[in-house]
């Protein structure tokens, strides 16, 4: 299991030398700073012995993290949804997506802005959305004491049974021919994105296989062919 962790637009350099830190604790070494707004090298002062974390982080795009070859993105939210046609932050907690995380190869851990998070549009493209609970009305908290919160809960437990995962590449291809399938079905235009979040969510907190996923494929494309022929003989 490969992770890496994405920290969006970060401005304050403890923030980075922690989560270095915390990287180095759980045996992760790929940092990816999203458009950052700090000095990295006081950031290493902040890693201690991590710093060759900081050292040798990337700097990317959020466009970049999509075009990486990652099975999953985790979108991290400390505001989750409350109304259940909120589909964009409908999210998990950090024991239920260990689960998850620990049956997929490549894994990108996405954390918000320290102070606005991410928003509706970024998270809309993860593959599942983390929120971790407070019992208080304040639910905001410091990124790097999430993470901390999220790691702990993945390497727990490490004796997770592998199963062949779908691909990045079959899960999009689902994706595609659910919403071909939508328009076919002349399902309102502004609800199509809503249906490609939605099978976004559901195949990234299914776990499902390969075989699971292609076989889901064949069904929506055989329906797609049926609409077509028969608008054809009418």
């Amino acid at each position: 299991m490969r992770i890496r962790i994405a920290v969006c637009e970060p401005v304050y350099e403890v923030n980075v030398g922690h989560i270095a830190r915390l990287m180095m604790n759980f045996g992760l070494e790929e940092l990816l700073l999203i458009e950052p707004r700090v000095d990295l090298t006081k950031a290493r002062v902040f890693a201690a012995h991590a710093s060759s974390i900081v050292d040798s982080a990337r700097i990317v795009r959020f466009e970049d993290i999509l075009r990486m070859d990652f099975d999953l993105i985790v979108g991290s939210t400390s505001t989750p949804s409350k109304d259940r046609s909120n589909i964009i932050r409908d999210a998990v907690d950090a024991s239920t997506l260990a689960g998850i995380v620990r049956s997929r190869e490549n894994v990108c851990l996405l954390l918000g802005r320290e102070s606005t998070g991410l928003t509706n549009e970024e998270l809309a493209r993860c593959d599942v959305v983390v929120s971790i609970n407070t019992p208080t009305d304040y639910k905001a908290l410091n990124i790097s004491h999430a993470l901390a919160i999220i790691l702990y809960e993945i390497f727990k437990d490490s004796t997770a049974i592998y199963r062949e995962q779908a691909s990045r590449e079959e899960m999009d291809l689902l994706i595609k021919y659910a919403i071909e399938l939508a328009k076919v079905s002349n399902v309102r235009g502004y609800r199509v994105p809503m249906i490609e979040t939605t099978m976004r969510r559901v195949i990234g907190r299914s776990m499902a296989t390969s075989k699971e996923v292609m076989l889901l494929v064949s069904l929506l494309r055989s329906a797609i062919l049926a609409i077509k022929r028969a608008e054809l003989r009418s």
